[in-house]
């Protein structure tokens, strides 16, 4: 409240005759308390204040005054309402940035590995995915074929009452791991 406002008030105060002027200038008073504390509340005379409302060091508030663009205010006032305002401002670009440096690192992640593949190939360390397909088709059809004739070999090797139940039981075990490799493979392959 300005010295002028008190002397207007002072003066309304002396030219009071009734019980109910006096509640009409005991209004005003109220009614400019209020704007008064409003206005007061959400503007920061001083750097601390602002750091004060924010609860961050008065450091972190002088180097935001440094930023580009600054924080809004000065000497004998800061809005806090426009400081907030350019605070969120700030930490959004700040998001996109990170996004866009993010993208970027993701970026020369991949033309790393691109190259680091194309040496590794270039020095004979890489194989090619057919290749390897077919020498594991090959190798698989090769085992597959010494499997085949494995129970009848163990069941010459057996008393002849037990020949066929051992055939029997050395095929199914037979047919079970090559059922655990198929799979393996399939795996190994689709993987």
């Amino acid at each position: 409240m300005t010295r002028s406002d008190v002397n207007s008030l002072a003066e309304l105060l002396a030219s009071a005759e009734t019980p109910e002027d006096l509640a009409a200038i005991e209004q005003l008073l109220a009614e400019q308390e209020a704007r008064t504390t409003a206005v007061g509340k959400w503007r920061a005379r001083t750097l601390a204040e602002v750091a004060q409302f924010f609860g961050l060091a008065v450091q972190t508030v002088k180097q935001w005054r440094t930023e580009s663009p600054p924080m809004p205010g000065g000497d004998g006032g800061y809005d806090l309402s426009e400081v907030v305002r350019w605070r969120l401002a700030k930490l959004q670009n700040s998001g996109a940035m990170d996004a866009k440096r993010q993208a970027e690192v993701e970026a020369i992640k991949l033309v790393n590995e691109r190259r680091t593949m194309e040496n590794a190939q270039k020095r004979g360390l890489l194989i090619e995915r057919e290749e390897v397909e077919r020498d594991m088709s090959l190798l698989w059809s090769r085992l597959a074929a010494r499997l085949q004739g494995i129970g009848e070999r163990v069941a010459g090797l057996v008393p002849q009452e037990i020949k066929a139940t051992t055939k029997e039981r050395v095929e199914q075990e037979i047919r079970v791991i090559q059922k655990e490799f198929t799979d393996g493979l399939g795996d190994l392959i689709d993987g």
